[in-house]
């Protein structure tokens, strides 16, 4: 594994916001692989990094693992919330101090300290 994965890795989770805010604006875009965390293209790749023992093991992963597993869980309230037609809470819980936004933060912080690491 080298840093331009986890820049990929940072990008494509990225993307997947962008495709959750146009689900809750009313759009027909989804997330792309859904909500689950498996399914994403972010998710295949962290599962893919498995393969690697010496990742698998590093506190990194598990860190990066546990955080990409909570902001699935939370974007899937957030994704509920907008089919309820609450788009004014989904908002909330993706801007500034959001739950979302949060979690969000603290998955890209992991991911440029294993960045580092490397």
């Amino acid at each position: 594994m080298d840093k331009q994965e986890i820049n990929n890795a940072i990008t494509e989770h990225a993307m997947w916001k962008f495709d959750l805010n146009l689900l809750v604006q009313g759009g027909t875009a989804v997330p792309a692989g859904g909500i689950t965390e498996s399914e994403c293209r972010f998710g295949k790749w962290l599962e893919g990094v498995t393969s690697v023992g010496r990742q698998k093991s590093s506190l990194h992963y598990r860190k990066v693992k546990q955080l990409h597993a909570e902001f699935h869980r939370v974007a899937a309230k957030v994704a509920q919330l907008a089919a309820q037609g609450k788009k004014g809470e989904a908002e909330s819980m993706m801007g500034f101090g959001g739950e979302l936004a949060e979690v969000s933060g603290r998955l890209t912080e992991a991911l440029n300290r294993w960045k580092e690491s490397i």
